[in-house]
């Protein structure tokens, strides 16, 4: 075939059909069924699909029933029409788009003498079932959250939003294998600007295949930032809440949260549960900015009353903690060796089987936390102190944001080791700066405190009245174009 009959398809069977086998390698699971139609003249038919993504009891049903079926063949567009009874049905002509309709379950009808084709939707994916969320979990509300099926994920969002304004794009990345990505939005909500942008990032998407979310988490961030510009979302309810407050939502294919934009470094510090229940809505919010922010200081405040202000705290105990020490390693070693063994903890409790987890979690804590203290290998302090941090550092996971914590406090360690409190306070007048600066698809991080917006601040702090907020509009700033 030259390049030309390459990209259609001919009128004689046998060659489509052998272009298809060779393209496919000649896959096992490539199943080919030839039937006879028309009793006047005869004429060949193949009907083909892969094994295992196809539904074979509806491609007996509704194709090959109603092919045999037939004694009068006119027409391609009249088999479409008057026989074959599947909702998804298309007229194909180009070799590229049958082969990405096969690898999607679908099924091909190819009839001799004709360069079109018929591709119908006969996938029957294999899936598991809606399941609570893992990380996003709430005491009271939805236990809804995302499967792997695009399809699925969008029927839970049709579900909670039984509204015409719900608006889903599709799109397809990837050069050699195409995945479906849905862009998600609200209209008469959505910001404009951040849609158009979200749209034109991932249309440039330059990649062979799209197995990972984090390739579009990269695109819509841009630039490569110490702090995540795309919030990760596990739960239908929460991405809902999101796009009436004017944002977009991304569903890949594949994968079992959604990407949300713009993300706001204050979005990090909701949860459900304020906006479930009575409780909480004045002070966790308060607790988590407080946990992230002991989480990234503490070990440096740690190191820098040890080594420089020793007066912080009374003589006595200073006496006994700080100045007559007799453990082994010096105490930025000391810090640097629990971290490494609460960080192997947390590896090894996501690699193993869930049965063998707790048995994990008493070793590391009492082998190996309390004999390295008992034999003076770590100070008893140093091991609080890093596991209070780690707690910190896990109270504000969700979402993305812990991923920055692990680089920041190690930033603020070596500054407090070497340059002690002077050293912290500079720290935190650069992040401040730094953050200031960042923007999630042109919209400020730091919004609503920088630039200051009051209208906005009635869900900052604390979670105000659910009926104001519901019914009233969110808006983002755009100070200077991406």
């Amino acid at each position: 075939m030259n390049s030309i009959e390459q990209s259609t398809l001919s009128t004689k069977l046998n060659k489509n059909i052998n272009y298809l086998k060779e393209k496919f390698n000649h896959s096992t699971d490539l199943k080919i069924r030839l039937i006879t139609i028309n009793e006047e003249i005869k004429r060949e038919v193949a009907i083909l699909y892969l094994d295992g993504i196809t539904n074979t009891q509806n491609i007996q049903d509704n194709i090959l029933t109603p092919l045999i079926k037939i004694m009068k063949f006119e027409s391609v567009d009249a088999v479409i029409s008057r026989h074959l009874s599947i909702v998804d049905v298309i007229k194909i002509t180009t070799l590229d788009e049958i082969l990405s309709g096969l690898t999607k379950g679908k099924t091909l009808v190819l009839i001799d003498g004709y360069t079109e084709g018929i591709l119908a939707d006969t996938s029957d994916w294999q899936m598991r079932s809606i399941n609570e969320p893992d990380t996003q979990r709430s005491i009271k509300g939805s236990l809804v959250g995302y499967n792997e099926q695009l399809k699925v994920n969008v029927n839970l969002l049709r579900n909670i939003i039984q509204s015409h304004k719900l608006s889903i794009e599709n799109l397809q990345v990837g050069n050699e294998t195409k995945t479906d990505v849905a862009i998600i939005y609200m209209d008469g909500y959505v910001d404009k600007s951040v849609l158009e942008e979200t749209r034109k990032r991932i249309k440039e998407i330059d990649v062979t295949y799209l197995l990972e979310a984090r390739v579009i988490e990269d695109a819509l961030e841009g630039k490569k930032t110490l702090f995540p510009l795309v919030f990760t979302c596990e739960r239908p309810d929460v991405t809902v809440s999101a796009l009436y407050e004017g944002r977009v939502a991304v569903l890949v294919n594949g994968i079992p949260y959604s990407l949300i934009v713009p993300t706001l470094f204050l979005h990090y510090f909701h949860q459900p549960d304020e906006y479930n229940s009575k409780s909480g809505r004045y002070g966790n919010r308060f607790l988590r900015f407080f946990s992230w922010f002991f989480s990234i200081i503490l070990l440096g405040l740690y190191v820098t009353i040890v080594r420089f202000h020793h007066d912080w705290v009374p003589t006595h105990f200073a006496k006994i903690f700080f100045k007559k020490s007799d453990t082994l390693l010096p105490i930025i070693w000391e810090i640097f060796f629990v971290m490494i063994i609460f960080q192997l903890l947390t590896e090894a409790s996501l690699r193993i089987p869930k049965s063998t987890v707790i048995i994990v979690s008493l070793i590391g804590a009492i082998v190996i936390g309390q004999t390295a203290v008992t034999a003076k290998i770590i100070h008893s302090i140093t091991l609080i102190i890093v596991g209070i941090n780690f707690l910190s550092s896990i109270a504000i996971a969700a979402g993305g944001l812990y991923g920055s914590v692990l680089t920041m406090r190690i930033i603020f360690l070596f500054l407090g080791f070497f340059f002690g409190l002077k050293g912290i306070i500079i720290g935190l007048v650069i992040l401040l700066i730094y953050m200031a600066s960042l923007k999630s698809l042109g919209v400020p991080y730091l919004a609503p405190f920088i630039p200051f917006r009051p209208k906005e601040m009635k869900d900052a702090f604390i979670r105000g009245d659910l009926r104001k907020l519901i019914n009233s509009k969110h808006s983002y700033p755009h100070k200077n174009r991406i």
